[in-house]
């Protein structure tokens, strides 16, 4: 093709677009559609101010977060804006997920002093503050926060000191049953009444409480417990720790309850009273002499 027809075919070219844009123009002008979609513009619906999301609808596209604020959040239950100031600008390209994320020192300045600083260790989930798995390096700084309990259970060792926290408490602020371990000393046991006598760090100082029933005893005392309760004096309606009150193993002077009954010539010549009396659990009753 010469020169000439080139430059003739490409302002044929030239002049077809702009006929095709004027008649572009000339639909719109028409009222014809010129996008492949009709929706009908509802512009009352921008004559608003957006309020904040509340949790609630947060919710509806983060479902983990709020569950876990729902049932173990502690004093995180509020709104999520209170920290997330910065909301859906995260950006993979980016990677500015650091960058908006709240800081744990927006809000606290070093609670567990200054060798415990990095937060997310224990606080894995911000969402969850108070479920704090018991990684080895939480287990090295028990003691930092709970010395009281170091000294317990030091000052009266029991099998409970030689076991690591761990053992009992397998998440922070748990809790177990006595019943993990020990059986009931009878059927019905409670563990706020293993609690009465027995302190957790140091089970060994067995204290009674007034009310602790004699069937408690009888686990490790059942044949002395058997005989008191079938006795025909006085004692057999008694319970233990109305004599046995205070600490295990306290053996009251019968003096306490009774003061010195006979003469002071008889207490002199007899000072122990099961020289007669024989036995406290099951008292030799007299019968009562005919007048």
């Amino acid at each position: 093709m010469s020169i000439s027809k080139r430059i003739s075919f490409r302002r044929i070219l030239s002049g077809a677009a702009i006929v095709l844009a004027c008649a572009g123009l000339s639909f719109a002008a028409q009222g014809k559609k010129v996008a492949t979609v009709s929706i009908a513009p509802t512009p009352e619906q921008y004559a608003v101010q957006p309020q904040p999301l509340s949790a609630g609808q947060c919710a509806q596209c983060h479902t983990g977060p709020f569950q876990g604020l729902k049932d173990s959040g502690g004093r995180h239950q509020f709104a999520c804006q209170s920290c997330h100031t910065v909301i859906h600008a995260y950006s993979p390209r980016k990677g500015n997920y650091d960058a908006i994320m709240p800081k744990c020192v927006s809000c606290h300045e070093a609670p567990h002093g200054a060798k415990i600083t990095d937060c997310a260790t224990c606080h894995s989930n911000p969402h969850t503050p108070k479920k704090i798995a018991v990684t080895a390096q939480i287990t090295n700084f028990c003691y930092d926060c709970h010395g009281a309990v170091r000294k317990q259970l030091d000052t009266l060792p029991s099998k409970h000191t030689k076991v690591a926290c761990t053992t009992c408490h397998t998440s922070h602020g748990f809790k177990p049953s006595c019943f993990t371990c020990h059986k009931p000393h009878a059927e019905g046991q409670t563990v706020p009444l293993c609690l009465q006598c027995h302190p957790v760090h140091q089970p060994r100082n067995i204290v009674f409480a007034t009310n602790t029933p004699s069937n408690t005893c009888s686990t490790c005392h059942s044949a002395i417990v058997t005989k008191l309760s079938k006795g025909t004096s006085k004692h057999a309606a008694l319970t233990c720790v109305t004599c046995h009150k205070g600490k295990h193993r306290f053996i009251p002077p019968c003096t306490d309850c009774h003061g010195k009954p006979h003469n002071t010539s008889f207490h002199e010549k007899y000072p122990r009273c099961l020289s007669c009396h024989i036995d406290v659990h099951d008292l030799p009753v007299m019968k009562p002499q005919a007048k």
